[in-house]
């Protein structure tokens, strides 16, 4: 009995080593990252995160405490997030680059246009645009603009008909040519010389105080005209220049000019000194009164010398009197009008005015009037009729009160 114990005893243990021997024991990585380091390779990063990964998963059962969680975790997270964030960055940048590209060439595609409108624009409208910016600032301006520039400026299917022989309408303010007949014809001007006459006084700063006495010298030897003005009448400069600008007094210009320092002969050099500065190329003055027919000039001219006139306010003032009484050498007191029908009627806002006749010039006149609220510079030249340059100049105020305000400058 005792030896069968012993037998079964001894198999059962026999047994036991034998199948403990074959049963694997449990893998407990001490040192995980010794026992699993891959070997350098082209992308270690690759294979860094593969191998951790796989370790991390097999000791969660076996010791939750371990290190190799965290450190294996960590640099995948960040390795992951580094890349992703690598990629939006690179993402947005090659899109933002391409917007920009986009944008840059539809900046400069817009940026052609433009240009290509400004030089159509330009190229259109290059005749007005250089006589306006020389109205508009007289004393800098360059060269006035050969005729052909000038008569090229557009008239309308519904222009008025006109009976002067060369006119031309422009907006004082701005310089704009909004009608134009004839504009660069050169004929002689009569009296509208003694708005230049009037301005070189002005600009010489003489006293409007100081008595001026019409003398023989004054009378018209050129034309014969008469004067009610008699030789021996003692004005102030300021009663003469009323006078030579309101009734366009032929007597009280003369004296205007005479009474100058150098003399006459100065006067005439300053008139022309005068209209160069204007850029007045195509006038040329040879006395201060405007009987002398060699006085001519161009519409295109006139009107820049109207626009330099209208900034003087006694020019204005004077101009635009209705009337002014004086006190002869005999002692009788004359009644002047002013010669500007339009401006006796009262009718119309006229801020400056100026008649002229001589038969070589036939009737002309020059005005600045508000028309739709913007003073027009009106310039009317040898016209016909006696009636002819007061029918002109209503005539195109009726046309401009039917014109766009956009298109008056």
């Amino acid at each position: 009995m005792n030896k069968v114990v012993a037998f079964l005893f001894g198999l059962v243990c026999f047994s036991s080593q034998s199948f403990a021997a074959t049963v694997p024991k449990p893998y407990v990585p001490d040192e995980p990252v010794m026992a699993v380091k891959p070997k350098p390779s082209v992308k270690p990063a690759t294979k860094t995160v593969s191998v951790v990964k796989r370790i991390a998963k097999k000791p969660l059962s076996v010791a939750k405490t371990s290190k190799i969680k965290p450190s294996a975790t960590k640099p995948v997270k960040l390795a992951q997030t580094t890349k992703a964030v690598k990629t939006k960055i690179v993402k947005k940048s090659t899109v933002t680059k391409i917007a920009l590209n986009s944008t840059q060439r539809l900046n400069k595609y817009s940026r052609v246009q433009k240009n290509k409108s400004r030089q159509l624009a330009q190229h259109i409208d290059a005749k007005p645009a250089r006589i306006a910016s020389r109205a508009y600032a007289p004393v800098k301006t360059s060269p006035v603009a050969s005729p052909t520039r000038v008569t090229n400026i557009p008239l309308t299917s519904g222009s008025p008909f006109l009976d002067s022989s060369s006119a031309l309408v422009m907006n004082a303010n701005t310089g704009r040519m909004i009608f134009g007949k004839n504009a660069a014809r050169r004929t002689p001007i009569a009296s509208i010389t003694k708005l230049m006459t009037a301005m070189v006084v002005l600009d010489a700063k003489l006293s409007m105080d100081q008595p001026i006495t019409i003398s023989n010298a004054d009378v018209d030897r050129v034309k014969k005209s008469s004067s009610r003005l008699e030789v021996g009448t003692t004005l102030s400069r300021y009663d003469t220049m009323w006078l030579a600008l309101m009734s366009s007094e032929n007597r009280a210009a003369h004296s205007l000019a005479r009474t100058y320092p150098g003399g006459k002969a100065a006067f005439i050099k300053a008139m022309n000194r005068k209209a160069r500065s204007l850029g007045m190329n195509h006038t040329v003055f040879y006395d201060p009164t405007g009987l002398n027919k060699d006085n001519s000039s161009t519409a295109a001219d006139l009107a820049l010398m109207v626009q330099a006139a209208y900034r003087y306010p006694q020019i204005r003032q004077f101009s635009t009197s209705t009337e002014h009484d004086i006190i002869s050498a005999s002692g009788r007191q004359l009644h002047y009008k002013n010669s500007n029908a339009l401006v006796r009627e009262g009718a119309w806002d006229i801020e400056l005015s100026k008649t002229g006749y001589i038969k070589e010039a036939g009737r002309c006149l020059v005005m600045v009037a508000d028309v739709q609220n913007k003073p027009m510079v009106m310039v009317f030249l040898d016209a016909g009729a006696t009636s002819g340059r007061i029918s002109d100049a209503r005539n195109i105020k009726n046309w401009l009160e039917r014109q766009p305000t956009n298109q008056l400058g």
